[in-house]
């Protein structure tokens, strides 16, 4: 299973990020507009730049470095060999126009790769660093690393109110298929049994307040990540994508990264870092991490000091990948140290036969080991190794599968179960104890 590099990285550099977290949720759109600017394969600086056929720019990163704030940057039909990151607020549209990501980055950003915190090439195919800011209507593919990447900065925290809409983003993270040391993306290195962690198709990480809706995510590596390298990534609403055929990893995974996000007696620094308050609603998660390890959503915490808590997954299809349908995973640690997994919510979701891995490549949820391997097709999976965990599991349809629900180890999950209905489900609730 997929766990991050990053509580090592920072807590050998003595690093308590992402302080600062900003308030409120501003439609990129809402600030004075001060005007659009055009991109077209064709443009030219002596053209009048009021249509695609009289575009000034002919790249998107030239358009979006002379852009003002709060401007509209529309990129008209054609392909664009670049990686383009954003620093301001703006709107950036596509107009049947494919970003193709490119081996050379027009920035650096912040990285955490094995070498600890530090700076890198900036090689999504978009990468957004500001706030109010919108991406919508393109097609995003060949990138090294993400094809779509919010990002807040070591130094300033997390950013807010970034709109991911109405995308293509297929066949990214080039750079970690398969997890590879040598990688020019940091954080595609693999740690012994942990593969490197590249972001996926989308990624936020240190972002609140944040819309991903109606995009079609396949063929990258995985699918939508949330993390909180940067700082706490909460309030987002991931809805009505469709997260199909990621291959290597997940559909959506959720993973607490941040050894900061609980203080030393285990009570959580939601100023600091976690990743909470999310809602993953209305998506359709189907067939990923065939050939890895993907739930179709995944929850689970890197180590000591992490959270990934108080999410929603609600009124999703999630059916036919790799490790159980919704798969939430607190490792085990030791005695005094903490993590948190608990107030996740699984609701009025309909999850056909997943952890299909079980079935056709053997350990399926292996975890961390025996006794906590299941080996069957299995709906619903939640394992904790030491920390209690509290869950809440309502309404939801499950089909298909040998185990609707899956629960343990060790009495450690303590779930209120209702209202959901079984077919074709050998057992409805198991309990490993």
């Amino acid at each position: 299973m997929k766990l991050p590099k990053t509580v090592r990285m920072l807590v050998a550099a003595g690093l308590v990020v992402g302080a600062g977290v900003a308030q409120g949720f501003v439609v990129a759109s809402a600030g004075a507009a001060k005007g659009t600017i055009f991109v077209s394969p064709a443009g030219n600086p002596s053209n009048a730049g009021t249509s695609c056929g009289t575009a000034t720019y002919s790249t998107i990163q030239a358009a979006v470095d002379a852009a003002p704030a709060w401007a509209t940057v529309v990129v008209c039909k054609g392909t664009y060999m670049e990686d383009v990151v954003v620093s301001a607020p703006l709107s950036l549209r596509g107009r049947d126009a494919t970003i193709h990501g490119s081996a050379t980055a027009n920035a650096t950003c912040d990285q955490l790769g094995p070498t600890g915190p530090g700076v890198a090439p900036c090689l999504a195919g978009v990468t957004v660093r500001s706030s109010h800011v919108s991406v919508d209507g393109f097609t995003v593919t060949g990138a090294i690393g993400e094809g779509i990447l919010a990002s807040g900065t070591l130094a300033g925290g997390s950013i807010t109110d970034v709109h991911i809409t109405d995308n293509r983003v297929t066949g990214n993270n080039t750079g970690g298929i398969p997890p590879s040391p040598n990688s020019p993306y940091p954080q595609c290195a693999a740690s012994g049994q942990i593969p490197g962690d590249c972001g996926e198709g989308i990624h936020l990480m240190g972002v609140s307040h944040a819309l991903v809706r109606d995009n079609w995510v396949s063929g990258n590596e995985g699918g939508i990540l949330l993390t909180d390298e940067f700082g706490p990534t909460h309030a987002n609403l991931i809805e009505d994508n469709t997260i199909t055929g990621n291959l290597f990893d997940c559909g959506v995974t959720v993973p607490g990264h941040n050894p900061f996000a609980l203080d030393a007696s285990g009570k959580p620094q939601p100023l600091v870092a976690g990743v909470y308050d999310n809602v993953i609603r209305g998506n359709r998660i189907t067939g990923n991490g065939l050939l890895g390890e993907g739930a179709g959503v995944l929850f689970a915490n890197a180590g000591p000091g992490t959270g990934s808590y108080d999410n929603l997954v609600e009124g999703n299809y999630i059916a036919g990948n790799e490790l159980s349908g919704v798969t939430m995973h607190a490792h085990t640690v030791a005695p005094g140290q903490f993590e948190d997994l608990s107030g996740n919510r699984i609701i009025d979701n309909v999850i056909g036969r997943n952890n299909i891995g079980s079935a056709v490549a053997g350990p399926g949820d292996g975890l961390d080991g025996p006794p906590a391997q299941d080996f069957h097709t299995t709906g619903i999976l939640v394992f904790s190794g030491t920390v209690t965990v509290h869950v809440t599991i309502r309404g939801n349809t499950i089909s298909g599968d040998h185990y609707g629900v899956w629960l343990g180890v060790n009495d450690n999950v303590e779930a209120s179960i209702a209202n959901n209905s079984y077919s074709h489900v050998t057992i409805h609730v198991f309990t490993f104890s």
